[in-house]
């Protein structure tokens, strides 16, 4: 098993997904000793250990027909979820931006513009 599969492993354990939930909601709770200047490890625990608490939450909210427990605990199978789910959110925008520019036609072809002038109200304050 790599460290990489070892660490996939500790992020998606009931266990550590607890920790990291209660120290997101109490302050006096931390994953590490350090609280800055975190190693390469600490990252990339810390980078599954938030993608699989977000994907435990969208399977308690059934928010995707393809998600479950198998999916989660198999690493090549979350990995082509992920990818999967990507593509169905881009999907999506690429529908809404299409549906607004039918609905409204004006708006679709504005093309925002920057001055570079600041807020004078603002500037009046200071």
């Amino acid at each position: 098993m790599t460290l990489e599969q070892q660490i996939r492993s500790l992020a998606r354990n009931m266990y550590w997904q607890e920790i990291y939930n209660s120290s997101q909601k109490c302050n006096g709770i931390k994953l590490f000793k350090n609280n800055y200047n975190f190693s390469g490890i600490q990252y990339l625990f810390l980078y599954w250990i938030r993608l699989y608490n977000m994907l435990y939450d969208e399977l308690y909210s059934l928010e995707w027909r393809n998600l479950d427990k198998d999916v989660i605990n198999d690493n090549a199978r979350c990995d082509a979820f992920l990818y999967w789910r990507r593509k169905e959110q881009e999907k999506k925008i690429r529908e809404n931006q299409k549906n607004e520019k039918k609905n409204n036609p004006k708006k679709a072809n504005m093309i925002p513009v920057f001055t570079g002038a600041r807020n004078k109200s603002k500037e009046g304050n200071k």
